[in-house]
């Protein structure tokens, strides 16, 4: 009766968070990263074969490594092919799985389903977790989730006495979870944490918890610390290289900020610390982008002495209530790798962010509000009343922030609004305009963008790519070669270069930085046509029938290629027969 009563409770929540996402099947790709992730990129969209299965494990495409969120993607288009919906679905069933696995875990860890109930309930309504679901970018962000659900759920196991194979089966499902995002390196300190409370595997800081979960204490390794971290040794070592390939993946993108100071830094994250907690309450105002800010001093000071009046409290309650240590030290703990230290990008913190850390604070609300009601039935009343109105309030807000991303237009203007100074908004705008033929707003919220933030290279290509497409490719090239100055190595600034001087007749120039581009992205088809169709022009038809060639290998459809090879063949053939 238990397990069916646990199975019906995990099926109902698993339902409402679909109940709330299903809608997002009929949301577009979005135009700002979906492109490199699904519809631009090459090895998604031609599903799974060994040659993109080499490049998932070796690419540190867009910064990352993260080869089951690429394999992810690539069976996704294998199957459904290159349509929104399937990957959206996919990520709503991915978040909804997630849920029902952390009710399990909690449930089973602790043998108050209630509570568990409403922790993975926030955890599928929140506002502040639409991003993490609907951005189908953000696939790492939901596969990463289910992977350390599943860890959690194989470890309680594990301590509950299944024995060797449910600790290899945790293992292998942490090595997943950080194959799909790095952000689980904190995983193993999280596991210390639930060794405190729920599976009360160090007695000391047992006492308080009322005696919830005794079956899942840890036989032969109750009151031995030191046991427990060797136990966790594999893990900490494989979070150790994860660390390792993350940070040589990123390499250039925290090079590229290196100008912001650590006190800057320090700054930001611990008023982001802050600010993740008044949107958890109050979760306004949200935007897939927030630019990075100065913040005061005395902001950061006021913070910090707030972050660390928390801490203190909580430790000092440790006997007692040790779920609010855990929870809040699971909260600080696994935002550490994106709080900005060590900044990546250039936003000042994201709503996806807080998808994982959130778990630690709906602890602290389920276990801390429930204890503090015990024995008040008058109080307890109203917290049922106020949690059941909380979760209705995030479902609404959480409605309403999904529209947003029903269309690319809508998404960017509600971001200027919410935000200042949002020159990626303003650029996505752009890109809105740009797709519907809008080309003067286009031209506008592009020169909005650069205003804003001058160092930003992808308006200043955007627009050239505007002016070159309408046959003005002499203005186009300086707004192309300053692009490129700005960004780092990029495949599609030189290309870009590439296209204007081809345009201008200046054919060698341009064969030189269409080289540049395929060395830095060697399966770009478009780069390949065109070098290809420049060595045509230009007599070179052995070097332009091995492009066109190479074309027709990374995408057999293209009938451009084709023909442009077939011409180029006869072409030889007739010089051959002179």
């Amino acid at each position: 009766m238990k397990k069916g009563f646990t199975l019906l409770m995990a099926i109902s929540l698993a339902a409402l968070t679909l109940a709330l996402y299903a809608r997002s099947a009929g949301f577009p790709f979005a135009l700002i990263d979906d492109s490199d992730y699904v519809t631009g990129n090459l090895h998604v969209t031609s599903g799974l074969s060994l040659d993109s299965l080499k490049w998932a494990f070796t690419s540190f495409h867009a910064s990352n490594w993260h080869p089951v969120t690429w394999l992810s993607l690539m069976l996704n288009s294998q199957v459904f092919g290159l349509n929104p919906t399937s990957f959206h679905l996919c990520n709503a069933l991915l978040h909804a799985a997630s849920v029902a696995l952390f009710f399990c875990f909690f449930s089973h860890a602790t043998g108050s389903p209630w509570k568990s109930a409403f922790l993975a309930a926030c955890f599928a309504l929140h506002p502040l977790h639409v991003e993490s679901v609907v951005w189908i970018t953000e696939r790492k962000d939901v596969l990463s989730a289910f992977f350390l659900a599943l860890t959690l759920n194989f470890y309680g196991a594990y301590v509950n006495g299944a024995g060797r194979s449910r600790y290899l089966l945790c293992l292998a499902s942490f090595v997943l979870g950080l194959m799909s995002k790095p952000m689980l390196v904190t995983t193993p300190l999280l596991l210390l944490l639930l060794d405190l409370w729920p599976l009360v595997r160090i007695p000391a800081v047992g006492s308080g918890r009322g005696g919830e979960g005794a079956a899942w204490r840890g036989a032969g390794l109750r009151g031995y610390p030191a046991h427990l971290l060797v136990e966790k040794l594999p893990f900490f070592l494989l979070s150790a290289a994860s660390c390792l390939i993350t940070s040589l993946a990123q390499n250039s993108a925290i090079a590229s900020l290196a100008q912001r100071s650590l006190v800057q830094r320090v700054a930001n994250a611990l008023w982001t610390l802050v600010l993740y907690l008044e949107k958890t309450a109050l979760p306004g105002g949200l935007a897939f982008f927030y630019p990075y800010a100065e913040v005061s001093a005395w902001w950061a000071a006021a913070s910090a002495i707030f972050l660390l009046g928390v801490t203190l409290a909580v430790l000092k309650q440790i006997q007692k209530s040790p779920y609010l240590a855990v929870g809040w030290l699971w909260y600080l703990i696994s935002l550490v790798p994106v709080i900005g230290l060590v900044q990546v990008g250039n936003q000042a913190r994201a709503d996806r962010y807080s998808y994982l850390p959130h778990i630690g604070i709906f602890i602290m609300l389920a276990w801390g509000g429930a204890a503090w009601s015990e024995g008040r039935p008058r109080l307890r009343r109203g917290l049922l009343a106020g949690a059941a109105g909380a979760l209705v309030a995030w479902f609404a807000v959480s409605w309403v922030q999904l529209g947003y991303w029903s269309d690319n237009e809508l998404l960017a203007r509600h971001a200027i609004m919410v935000t200042r100074e949002n020159y990626l908004a303003h650029f996505m705008l752009g890109r809105a305009y740009e797709k519907q033929g809008k080309y003067p707003d286009a031209i506008q919220q592009y020169q909005e963008a650069s205003r804003i933030n001058p160092d930003f290279a992808a308006p200043l290509l955007n627009l050239g790519s505007i002016l070159n497409n309408q046959g003005r490719p002499a203005e186009a090239l300086p707004l192309f070669q300053a692009g490129a100055r700005l960004s780092p190595p990029s495949a599609e600034a030189h290309y870009d270069l590439g296209s204007a001087l081809t345009k201008l007749g200046r054919l060698d120039e341009a064969i030189s930085e269409y080289n540049v581009a395929l060395s830095l992205e060697p399966d770009n088809v478009l780069c390949h046509n065109n070098i290809g169709t420049v060595y045509a022009t230009k007599g070179m038809l052995d070097q332009a029938i091995w492009h066109f060639s190479r074309v027709l290998q990374l995408s057999p459809e293209d009938r451009s290629a084709q023909s442009n090879l077939e011409l180029a063949i006869s072409q030889r053939g007739g010089l051959q027969g002179k």
